[in-house]
């Protein structure tokens, strides 16, 4: 009986897993920051609902604060972002400033974008690039934050 039970919980376990894995998942846009410039990790949700935390290197993150992405725009996200997945997406190598120079990936269902930072290969990269930075400003965060 306690083996039968504990098959029971195991399985329960990975259906609710299987299910907080679907398309709801939030994604999260991460900035490595640089030398002279904040980091940041935002994270949506599908229903436009995000966080983001400021954080400098080697520092650990600011209080996340919440804020909403535009309807139109989270769905054109989500849309690009499948899109961008399902073609495994790529970006142009690029040269990087040693003090400027950051990184930024979209995190999403298992998968991560290349380096948005770097140019896009493709109109796809674009997209999902252009909806990044959307989503960057309605943050209220500007393009590069710099560090005071």
């Amino acid at each position: 009986m306690t083996t039968r039970l504990a098959a029971t919980l195991v399985a329960a376990m990975a259906i609710a897993t299987f299910v907080a894995a679907g398309p709801g998942d939030s994604a999260v846009i991460t900035n490595s920051g640089s030398t002279n410039a904040y980091g940041y990790t935002i994270t949506v949700t599908p229903d436009g609902k995000a966080t983001v935390a400021m954080q400098a290197r080697g520092a650990a993150p600011s209080a996340a604060k919440p804020f909403t992405v535009p309807s139109a725009t989270i769905t054109k996200f989500f849309d690009d972002l499948a899109a961008a997945r399902k073609a495994n997406i790529a970006s142009v190598p690029c040269m990087k400033s040693v003090s400027f120079g950051s990184t930024t990936h979209v995190a999403w269902q298992g998968w991560q974008s290349p380096d948005l930072d770097c140019p896009p290969k493709d109109d796809l990269g674009t997209a999902l690039l252009n909806d990044v930075e959307a989503i960057r400003k309605a943050s209220g965060i500007s393009s590069t934050p710099l560090m005071h």
